[in-house]
């Protein structure tokens, strides 16, 4: 087996991007207009000389220019002072909701358009400030003094606003809500990859080159315009199959891809061009990796469900994985036809068997905490997205299933739990899994016994006979 390596050194550019992209290009955009606004405010200022005498008497009676230059300074030190304050908030408040969920809230607050646009208005008001005080003149009309005044103020009314967008995206609820939607545009950008690609190899080598990586960092996308490209220049016969997909972190020797059929030629053109197609930074992006955005969702749901929160912000994140798994079961991928055609490339769509693996991953750390609300909502969360699965993943989402049911007895026999695991009864029933809501089934009795009750009616089968969402037919026992 041939080891294709490629150096990536990261440029000043590249270092520069993830700042820029995060949260650098508006305020700092904002800012350069300020700047281009002190410069006309400061040649209207100048040519005030040539205004009629009383137009300028009228200007001096109704703002005193003496007034006005005291002014700057104190609308100089303020927004400093409102801009520090604004962060030490951020920052105390994180640290109250650091158990959880602090670290996506850091995250989005960087990312969202609203919170950069405040900074850099405050920011480019005092670079406008401070530009105005030091060019204005005694003899000049006083109209850069004066706009300044009313971006102060204007910055004053921005930061009534600004509070309480902080307080919003400090909520469990609202941080759940911006990650689900920043995973549906996510998962929507990769539809021409996904769309493109196939889904398993078709050419057969017993032999094939792996293309390996010198850089250290995640996987943040992987470019669909450079495949085609690139399969362009090397021709038919050649088979791309990437070992990783987005979100992947990825170290010193590790495979990329592997590269099958073709000429020894178009392999080494393959192999020299496809690191390019493969974007790797430090820091992920929910906005363009779906996988990511379901890790944050699940690492909200694990910390809340393992240090004994309220329930309720586990179960928020709960039902974003459900609802997400749901409508990208019921949308299918788009026709390679309406993005060039299909590519000569392998890349595996995880997505749901990712949001299975962190439902089950919930259910297993409930027993910590003995959150039994979150354990059955995560059941019965896994028994309305089985049915909905290609058949492979569906397989998979069963073995891990398997390994994460005995967790379930570790909790009392509520309400909540029976409704649940009848559910996921039913669900195993419709997919042909009977086997197995055979041992659902009988964890009804298991719970009695464990739990001490004397009523030993079973926990199931009382759920047998109501309306249960998901799917309807079952066998009863």
């Amino acid at each position: 087996m041939a080891d294709l390596s490629r150096v990536a050194i990261r440029s000043p550019k590249q270092r520069w991007r993830l700042p820029i992209t995060e949260f650098l290009l508006t305020p700092l955009a904002m800012v350069l207009g300020f700047v281009g606004l002190a410069a006309v405010a400061t040649l209207v200022d100048f040519w005030s000389t040539a205004w009629p005498e009383h137009v300028r008497d009228w200007l001096a009676r109704l703002f005193p220019h003496e007034n006005l230059l005291r002014m700057l300074g104190v609308i100089a030190t303020g927004l400093v002072t409102v801009t520090t304050l604004t962060l030490s908030a951020l920052l105390v408040a994180i640290s109250h909701t650091s158990t959880t969920v602090a670290p996506v809230v850091f995250d989005q607050f960087l990312r969202r358009k609203a919170n950069q646009a405040y900074f850099g208005y405050v920011a480019g008001c005092a670079t406008y400030t401070y530009l105005v005080m030091a060019v204005a003149r005694p003899t000049w009309a006083g109209v850069g003094p004066l706009l300044a005044i009313v971006l102060a103020a204007g910055a004053l009314v921005l930061l009534i606003f600004m509070a309480y967008l902080m307080i919003d995206q400090m909520r469990p609820t609202t941080v759940v809500r911006s990650i689900q939607d920043r995973a549906g545009q996510a998962r929507a950008r990769q539809y021409p990859l996904l769309a493109r690609c196939r889904p398993v190899p078709e050419v057969r080598d017993d032999k094939p080159d792996t293309v390996t990586t010198e850089s250290s960092g995640y996987v943040v996308d992987i470019v669909a315009a450079r495949l085609e490209a690139l399969m362009a220049r090397v021709g038919d016969g050649v088979e791309v199959a990437f070992q990783v997909r987005i979100g992947d972190l990825l170290a010193y020797g590790d495979g990329v891809v592997r590269i099958r059929g073709g000429s020894p030629e178009q392999r080494r053109i393959a192999a020299r061009g496809v690191l390019d197609c493969v974007i790797i930074d430090r820091t992920r992006d929910a906005g363009i990796d779906p996988d990511y955005a379901i890790d944050q969702l699940g690492n909200i749901a694990w910390a809340a469900t393992s240090s004994r929160q309220n329930p309720d912000v586990a179960q928020a994140a709960v039902g974003a994985l459900r609802d997400l798994s749901g409508r990208w079961a019921a949308t299918p991928l788009p026709d390679p036809e309406e993005y060039g055609g299909r590519l000569p490339v392998v890349y595996d769509d995880a997505v749901q068997r990712k949001i299975v693996a962190t439902l089950v991953d919930i259910v297993v750390v409930s027993t910590s905490s003995r959150q039994h609300h979150t354990c059955a909502t995560a059941l019965a969360s896994l028994a309305e997205i089985l049915p909905q699965l290609q058949e492979h993943d569906r397989e998979v989402a069963v073995r891990s299933l398997v390994r994460a049911l005995p967790a379930a007895l570790t909790h009392v026999a509520s309400v909540e739990l029976s409704r649940a695991l009848a559910k996921l009864r039913a669900s195993l029933d419709a997919i042909g899994h009977e086997d197995l809501a055979d041992q659902v089934r009988a964890m009804g009795p298991l719970l009695v016994d464990k739990g001490g009750l004397v009523d030993e009616q079973d926990l199931i089968d009382q759920f047998d006979d109501t309306d249960l969402t998901g799917p309807r037919p079952f066998r009863f026992r």
